[in-house]
């Protein structure tokens, strides 16, 4: 009789057990029914939008043959002049790609083919201006294949730059350097980002392998000429040229070399400067309406 007790107490106690674990996985699935519930509410809306979403991109797909002619254009070519002339630009392509049958939006934009939210939203936080033409500008020294030479008068681009590369050790020199050479060729070998600053109307002949990325294999190793020398060349290095010069004239030969970028500040992106630093003074909440 105890024997069966004893069995009986056992199987009891299992049961209580397992009722227990009953009582909680309930307790789990119940909770995430909820979350689930709050959650497929919460995305009715979203679901409006990603419809919508979808319509837009199914019309962007049939122009985006265009889109990216024009883009790819923009970043070649219309570096150098001032907004009112890029938008020239924009439209004469775009007029000839119509000419041509070839599928294109009305109004493309660089900003839209080329560019997402979130490296606008770093390249502000790194001191870039929000207006269009900043934006642009960005996207053309990020972009381009050619090393950017950036018209800066106002010092925007060195700032932004700066900020940008602060965490890969930006090294900066100016063609004055006594040392310019030995640090170009360091930042070559271990792939670190340069800043020359204060570039003339002229740059040093001993540039010309780096401008044209005059790289080659040898023994397995990608290598470039620097003078009398072959060094390894390092895939991740960096390299940025800035002038405070407001309107220099470059040469052809230079023009070809380089990506000509003119960075001078426009109306928009000095109001939001001026707005940046009231909310720094007054350590207000301004900015987050501004920009949301």
């Amino acid at each position: 009789v105890e024997s069966k007790i004893k069995e009986l107490q056992e199987s009891y106690d299992h049961q209580v057990a397992e009722k227990k674990k009953l009582e909680i996985s309930i307790m789990q699935t119940q909770s995430r029914l909820k979350r689930a519930s709050k959650l497929t509410t919460a995305l009715a809306d979203e679901q409006i939008r990603w419809k919508e979403n979808v319509t837009e991109f199914n019309e962007q797909m049939k122009t985006v043959t265009g889109n990216v002619f024009v883009s790819s254009a923009c970043v070649a070519y219309y570096g150098a002049f001032p907004s009112s002339y890029r938008l020239e630009l924009v439209e004469n392509w775009v007029e000839g790609c119509k000419e041509h049958k070839i599928p294109v939006s009305d109004n493309p934009s660089i900003i839209n083919v080329l560019a997402d939210a979130f490296s606008i939203r770093q390249w502000v936080t790194q001191g870039l201006p929000r207006d269009d033409f900043s934006t642009e500008n960005a996207i053309l020294v990020t972009k381009g294949r050619r090393w950017p030479l950036i018209i800066d008068p106002q010092e925007q681009a060195n700032r932004w730059i700066k900020n940008k590369e602060k965490e890969n050790a930006l090294k900066i020199i100016k063609m004055t350097d006594g040392h310019f050479l030995r640090i170009l060729e360091n930042c070559v070998r271990i792939g670190m980002p340069l800043l020359l600053e204060d570039v003339g109307e002229t740059l040093d002949p001993a540039l010309e392998p780096i401008l044209l990325k005059q790289t080659f294999m040898s023994g397995g190793r990608l290598l470039i000429r620097l003078g009398d020398s072959d060094i390894e060349y390092d895939s991740n290095f960096k390299f940025y040229m800035t002038t405070k010069l407001s309107n220099p004239h470059y040469l052809p030969e230079i023009c070809i070399k380089v990506t000509i970028i003119n960075f001078s500040v426009t109306k928009q992106g000095l109001e939001d400067q001026i707005l940046r630093y009231c909310n720094i003074f007054e350590g207000s909440d301004i900015s987050f309406q501004f920009f949301s």
